[in-house]
């Protein structure tokens, strides 16, 4: 099987399972570490669990490092110390449901275990960085970004954002996949369901709609701003600020599969990350109708909020 070196969350992977919508890495040298992801049959000597995890789409079983996460009518995969993601597919699986949990649950355990925080959230380039968008499922990031992306904002991840402190205790998110998941009823409302969308999972109402790859796909951004999207009713569009532990509340909520990181050891890292973004990022929630003939004048309040730098 051929392959392929791309980057993600700053990391150089190396993949014999074809990762659509991953950047690809022309230069090795581009990203500054290492991951193995592929096929291979998982026995069950490699996991000897000491804990379990069982949620309706999967277990996971666990040994305080390693994790194997088992799904039905998919398949099995195992992530191992940070390094190496193996995928275990039954003969009868999709590739496109293949590639949704490894690019979803398997990568993010697997961040967590190198210390990269993967935060449930959607982001847009600004000025000098970038913002990020957290709230409920259903709170309408994807929809939120993809108008953004209409109005000519770059997409630089949607649903999940990585971040990382540098050296100077500045935040970091780092580029990701390169589609926006948009319910079909969003993806036609707005206008976005063209040629390239295709179903994420067959039987579920999701479609994965491409995006235009953004400058210098391969370099993280300084976190600028997060929104936390809430849902406003009948009330008119308004940007207010958080702060303290009501925005480190916020981020922390949103820190994905956050039950792994605290049964793995890896919390607190994750909460120091929380601590260092609601204290040299502002946190503002971000509250409007989520009605599709209210979105628009959302959008303007929040633009206009954004170019103020408030």
């Amino acid at each position: 099987m051929e392959r392929r070196i791309y980057s993600l969350a700053g990391l150089r992977i190396v993949s014999d399972f074809p990762l659509i919508g991953v950047q690809v890495c022309p230069d090795e040298a581009a990203s500054h570490a290492e991951i193995v992801i592929h096929r291979a049959r998982i026995s069950e000597a490699l996991v000897s669990a000491s804990a379990t995890i069982r949620h309706r789409q999967y277990i996971g079983t666990y040994n305080g490092r390693d994790v194997l996460l088992d799904f039905p009518n998919v398949g099995r995969f195992f992530v191992r110390d940070g390094k190496e993601i193996l995928i275990d597919a039954l003969a009868a699986a999709d590739e496109g449901e293949v590639r949704a949990y490894l690019l979803g649950i398997a990568f993010g355990v697997l961040c967590h275990q190198r210390g990269i925080v993967p935060l449930h959230a959607s982001a847009v380039d600004v000025v000098d960085g970038c913002a990020a968008f957290v709230g409920d499922s259903g709170a309408g990031k994807s929809t939120l970004v993809a108008a953004l992306a209409g109005r000519g904002h770059e997409v630089i991840a949607d649903d999940l954002c990585f971040l990382q402190l540098d050296q100077g205790g500045n935040l970091q998110a780092w580029p990701g996949i390169g589609h926006i998941r948009l319910w079909e009823q969003a993806m036609h409302a707005l206008g976005c369901g063209g040629r390239g969308a295709k179903r994420e999972i067959h039987g579920y109402n999701k479609f994965l709609v491409p995006v235009r790859t953004p400058q210098n796909p391969l370099e993280s951004r300084r976190l600028r701003r997060i929104y936390q999207l809430h849902r406003a009713h009948d009330r008119a569009s308004e940007v207010t600020r958080l702060y303290g532990t009501e925005a480190v509340e916020v981020l922390m909520q949103n820190v994905y599969r956050m039950n792994y990181a605290e049964n793995l050891g890896y919390k607190p890292n994750a909460f120091m990350a929380c601590i260092m973004a609601a204290r040299n990022v502002p946190v503002f929630r971000f509250s409007r109708p989520l009605r599709f003939d209210a979105l628009n004048e959302g959008i303007e309040v929040l633009e206009d909020h954004i170019r103020n730098r408030d």
